[in-house]
């Protein structure tokens, strides 16, 4: 009758039959069955767990006693049927036992039972209904709702769902990306399934749970499966040269489950044959076709479950190239089989790989092989993670065992593309899966996280997909981790170790080696933050173009993510080794752009170079400029200016011969326009060595390597010819009545000019590995080498240049003083204006043929070009004032002198005049000769 429904002893599979020795009941379809588990702690389980006792007396009684006082308590609800004790449990006495009612039972008045009898726990079925509501079987990638109802006024109740699947595993169900769970204010709760996979096949069960009683329910869904399917012929390439038929075998490979498909073909085929291995069944199809001029042949297998609605089946295509005797083929190779050109080859991983191995071949040349194959461990690992994504199971469950499984399948030095792709995949699936379920990484999984994270960087040359040369997994890689630290709830300071990378957490009052990792650090952060070091990744990740990297990706993430204040201050130990005039960037991996970035971070600069302050959180890098920072125009400049300055010399040194002797009149003079000549001869010709080498690579080495030692000389030879002239000055300032003879000065004007310019040169070259390249000269520059502080040639020529200067600046101090300090007589006749303008005067006069400009050039040593705008003012400015040498030079010491231009004039007016005389000679004649 409606409202009722026979007892599980009949079989009504079919048609209920009524077995032998069995009484049919005839039962109300709100039957209520309980299983409970009560503890008596006033005694233990040694005479009921004793099996010697099972038929004594005391046995008898006991149990008789227990299962009295359990009928006394469960009875007084209606409907009540029987009370079996069905088991007994050791230490306290545990009873196992089960309750049937008749009828629908009063959860309040259950619950007052349970209250009665102590440590007691129940788990109730019937008065939970549930009920799918699709009709069985459901489709595969379709709908499903299964609803669980429970009896009205149930009260507060937790409300938890299980599936067991085929494999009979028994697992939680929670939201995911094929199921959501409600339960609505009369705890009516739902799953609902939609686009759902095979997974999802067994029997769901709902409890309801209160005061130790588990009310559940459950309800088989079945589903209408389709087969993922693997197909592939053999031999891949038929051959059809000599013959006027082939035949060929075509497998569609399945994993084996419980539906009954029904295969078919879309070729003719000869015959068919199934193979079951393990779990895989294999369909086999045997083709034979003619011989005539196909390319390719496709045969196709469709698998059709008759249980299915819509979903009916699934149809794997096969494509299958034909070798012709006029056909361009690959020869078979390393296992590979013959293959026609145009076409890919395909062959199963080796060993314990899942996946694919391809090869195409492109006229008869083999490609690369392009695998796809994924280690096993890690392809199970991948797809118990998936199920976690599905909804089923909790992640808080299965992180530990699921880390660890990783860590120990990524321990080989040598990883593949695919392996790292799919590793880089859990982690992501795994973390969206933490996330949903609000369930954050912990100090108990951050050990395996962190090894798992560093094996993957054991081999940086596997980052490269072969296929299309993207490097882009490690991008993902990088924001997974990140991902992975702003999903952390970290409470321990103890930093967490491994080779290729380490994590840490963080705050200003953390130990330096707590916040350091490798050879990068956080020196100082706002607020707590989580520090993740990674060693090999900047191999991996995209190059910024002109630049470069080749230190620790820090990846910083804030404990607090409402905290608006991130300003960090960073530390990495390789910028140490920054050349001169490089720039250091500090960067960080900007996820909108896919690219690096420097906005809101900035370098401390050349007096902190290691510092990197940023204002906000992220994965930070430096990054080392490839190429020196240059000015712009410096070269325009220098090469106009020395184009001015030669000139200069040239007509200054024309100028010198034309008036020496209206101009050299007295020994002072003559030392004094000597050394001017000298020093702007040297000049001359040091310019000129400098213009010739403005194009280094055009040079042979053998020439680049003369003209650096000329170059040396000359340069040289003008600063010892100014140490000549300021000697002289400052033999006339101090020894004022005490005259040099020119004999004396020329000897050691001689001497110090040539003689030890040749002899510094000569010990410089000799000293460099006999002027090897790279010791003695760089080839790039045509002159002399820097290898740092004090190391290199460049400072035989920097060390006595400077020397000289320092003299130099001594001799116009002296001269100075000598004018700010007159005589008596003198400071009668001036002021401090006249004073003044002397001072004046002799500055602008000496410091050309001084050298004095030079002093920049020890602050453009000093000064990084990274130091701005100071290092570009000061290279300017030495760049100027030196290439216009030789025009100070004209302008100061020759035009600029009176005596000079007075000579000038003079010469000039001499030649003008006998001009004159001459062509009035010329007419009077001329005259005569009319007349």
């Amino acid at each position: 009758m409606p409202g009722y429904k026979w007892s599980d002893d009949m079989d009504c599979t079919n048609e209920c039959e009524l077995n032998i020795n069995t009484t049919a009941v005839c039962l109300s379809s709100n039957k209520v069955s309980i299983d409970g588990t009560t503890t008596d702690t006033s005694m233990d389980c040694s005479l009921l767990c004793d099996q010697s006792k099972v038929n004594s007396a005391e046995h008898k009684k006991l149990l008789q006693n227990r299962t009295t006082m359990l009928v006394e308590k469960y009875s007084t609800l209606d409907y009540f049927n029987s009370l079996v004790i069905t088991g007994y449990g050791w230490g306290s006495l545990v009873l196992n036992y089960t309750v049937i009612y008749l009828g629908p039972v009063s959860i309040d008045d259950l619950q007052k039972v349970v209250l009665q009898v102590d440590n007691t726990k129940l788990v109730t079925k019937g008065l939970i209904d549930i009920k799918i509501n699709n009709s069985q079987p459901v489709d595969i990638y379709s709908s499903a709702t299964i609803i669980c109802t429970p009896p009205p006024n149930i009260g507060s109740v937790t409300v938890k769902w299980y599936l067991t699947n085929s494999q009979n595993k028994t697992t939680e169900i929670t939201d995911g990306i094929e199921a959501t769970l409600t339960t609505n204010q009369n705890k009516i709760s739902t799953v609902q399934l939609n686009n759902f996979s095979e997974s999802w096949k067994g029997t769901f069960k709902c409890v309801y749970a209160i005061y130790g009683i588990s009310h559940t329910a459950s309800e088989q869904l079945d589903v209408a499966l389709l087969p993922n399917i693997q197909a592939l012929s053999n031999p891949q390439f038929p051959i059809c040269t000599s013959l006027s038929s082939t035949s060929f075998k075509v497998y569609c490979n399945i994993s084996a489950d419980s539906e009954n498909y029904t295969v078919t073909w879309n070729h003719s085929t000869s015959s068919t044959t199934v193979d079951t291995a393990g779990n895989r069944i294999s369909y086999i199809a045997y083709v034979t076709i003619l011989c005539d001029s196909k390319e390719t042949l496709n045969v196709a297998c469709t698998f059709i479950n008759t249980r299915s609605k819509n979903n009916l089946n699934r149809t794997q295509n096969v494509q299958i190239p034909i070798i012709y005797a006029y056909s361009t083929v690959c020869d078979p190779e390393g296992g590979w089989p013959i293959a026609k050109s145009g076409y890919t080859a395909t062959m199963p991983c080796d060993n314990s790989g899942v996946g694919w191995r391809t090869r195409k071949c492109n006229g008869t040349r083999w490609s690369t092989e392009i695998s796809t194959c994924v280690n096993a461990n890690l392809f199970d690992i991948k797809t118990d993670v998936q199920e976690l994504n599905k909804g089923i199971g909790f992640i808080k469950d299965n992180a530990d065992q699921l880390f660890q499984r990783i860590n120990d399948s990524t321990t080989l030095r040598t990883f593949t593309f695919p392996n790292i792709e799919t590793s880089v995949n859990i982690f992501g699936v795994m973390n969206d899966v933490s996330t949903r379920q609000q369930n954050q990484w912990n100090d108990t999984v951050m050990s395996k996280l962190v090894s798992s994270a560093s094996n993957l960087l054991n081999d940086p040359s596997g980052w490269q997909n072969p296929e299309n040369k993207s490097i882009f997994i490690s991008v993902e890689y990088l924001k997974t981790i990140e991902r992975m630290m702003n999903n952390s709830n970290l409470i321990s300071n103890t930093p967490y170790i491994s080779s290729n990378a380490q994590m840490a957490l963080c705050n200003h009052t953390s130990p330096a080696d707590i916040c350091k990792t490798f050879n990068a650090s956080v020196r100082n952060s706002d607020n707590s933050v989580v520090v993740f070091g990674f060693r090999n990744l900047y191999q991996i990740l995209p190059k910024a173009e002109g630049n470069d990297s080749n230190t620790t990706i820090l990846s910083v993430t804030p404990v607090n993510a409402n905290n608006t204040n991130r300003s960090i201050t960073l530390e990495f130990d390789s910028a140490k080794q920054r050349l001169p005039n490089h720039m250091i960037y500090c960067v960080y991996w900007d996820e909108n752009l896919n690219e690096w970035s420097s906005d809101g971070c900035r370098w401390a600069g050349v007096d902190n170079p290691t510092l990197c302050i940023c204002d906000h959180n992220s994965a930070f890098t430096i990054l080392m400029s490839k190429n020196a920072e240059t000015l712009p125009y410096m070269d325009e400049l220098t090469y106009a200016g020395l184009g001015i300055s030669i000139l200069s010399l040239l007509a200054c040194l024309i100028i010198k011969v034309l008036v020496w002797d209206a101009v050299v009149k007295s020994p002072i003079s003559n030392f004094r326009h000597v050394a001017l000549f000298n020093i702007s001869l040297c000049l001359l010709l040091a310019h000129c060595m400098f213009l010739t080498t403005s194009k280094p690579e055009s040079i042979p080495p053998n020439w680049c390597s003369i003209l650096t030692l000329i170059k040396h000389f000359f340069f040289l030879a003008v600063f010892f010819w100014m140490l000549c002239l300021s000697f002289v000055l400052l033999h006339q300032m101090i020894y004022v009545f005490d005259r040099l003879r020119k004999k004396v000065f020329l000897g050691l004007s001689i001497t110090v000019g040539y003689a030890c310019p040749i002899i510094a040169v000569a010990v410089t070259y000799i000293s460099f590995n006999n002027g090897a390249e790279g010791e003695y000269y760089s080839k790039s520059t045509c002159w002399l080498t820097y290898k740092g502080t004090l190391k290199g040639s460049i400072f035989a020529f920097i060390i006595p240049i400077g020397a000289i200067v320092f003299v130099n600046l001594f001799t116009l101090a002296v001269v100075i003083m000598k004018i700010a300090t007159p005589s008596i007589s003198e400071a009668k006749a001036r002021d401090e204006k006249d004073v003044a303008k002397s001072m004046i005067k002799t500055i602008v006069f000496l410091s050309p043929v001084l050298g004095l400009s030079w002093v920049l050039g020890f602050f453009v040593l000093g000064l990084d070009l990274t130091v701005k705008p100071w290092a570009a003012l000061v290279n300017y400015s030495f760049t100027i004032f030196n290439s216009l040498q030789g025009l100070f030079i004209l302008l100061t010491n020759c035009v600029g002198e009176k005596k000079v231009r007075d000579a000038l004039l003079k010469r000039f007016k001499i030649k003008q005049s006998v001009h004159s005389k001459t062509e009035s000679s010329s007419k009077a004649q001329s005259s005569i000769m009319r007349k």
